[in-house]
């Protein structure tokens, strides 16, 4: 699947992970509660002892700083709007999806509404069982909770980003109704519309010179 993804819809990056906690949350017995599970392995690049950790094992500073500015982690923990697909196999793939609201902005507008502005989109979101069913099926082990908060926060950002289109001033009360600020919207604008190749694939460089599970 990824390697079939064309344009702006693919993103590489590295992620920090416990892999002795592997196991542990693949056997997580509620599947609802593998999506938070699964995210519970991946460590935060940003935290020191994370940092520590990773250089005792031999994890090269730049894979480590490639990991700090890994656009895969934004989107998972930052601003919290990638999901991994099927969960419930418990197979842990690293390969997560933004759920689209292409589906919900095109019903609105279909029934006349303004699917831009963000108090009839984000009530629609809520009331639209069938993507919001859909998408859980596919994301979330049928948890459509995750999958509403994922889309109230992209609908958040397309009606923020038309404000400032139009040349008004985004609204902080928006950004407020989804659990973000402003800067946090226009910098998921940036990462998700605008960036550019070296923004999208930070991928460093092999290092030959440290083998790797190769017996001596």
């Amino acid at each position: 699947c990824s390697e079939t993804c064309v344009g702006r819809l693919r993103y590489l990056g590295v992620l920090l992970y416990d892999a002795d906690r592997v196991g542990e949350v693949a056997a997580t017995e509620d599947p609802q509660d593998l999506y938070m599970a699964q995210r519970s392995v991946l460590l935060d690049p940003h935290d020191p002892e994370v940092v520590a950790g990773a250089l005792a094992e031999d994890i090269p500073q730049d894979w480590i700083t490639a990991a700090q500015q890994s656009p895969i982690w934004d989107l998972i923990d930052t601003y919290e709007v990638a999901l991994p697909l099927h969960p419930e196999y418990r197979t842990l793939p690293m390969v997560w999806y933004v759920p689209p609201l292409s589906p919900v902005v095109d019903a609105v507008s279909a029934s006349g509404s303004d699917g831009e502005d963000h108090r009839v989109l984000l009530s629609a979101i809520s009331q639209m069982r069938i993507p919001l069913d859909y998408l859980a099926e596919l994301f979330t082990a049928g948890d459509t909770r995750v999958v509403e908060r994922v889309l109230r926060r992209l609908g958040a950002m397309r009606s923020y980003m038309r404000d400032i289109d139009l040349g008004r001033e985004g609204s902080e009360e928006i950004a407020g109704a989804v659990g973000m600020t402003g800067e946090d919207l226009q910098r998921m604008y940036r990462l998700l519309a605008i960036a550019k190749y070296d923004d999208r694939y930070v991928i460093p460089t092999n290092h030959p010179e440290t083998p790797r599970g190769i017996a001596s």
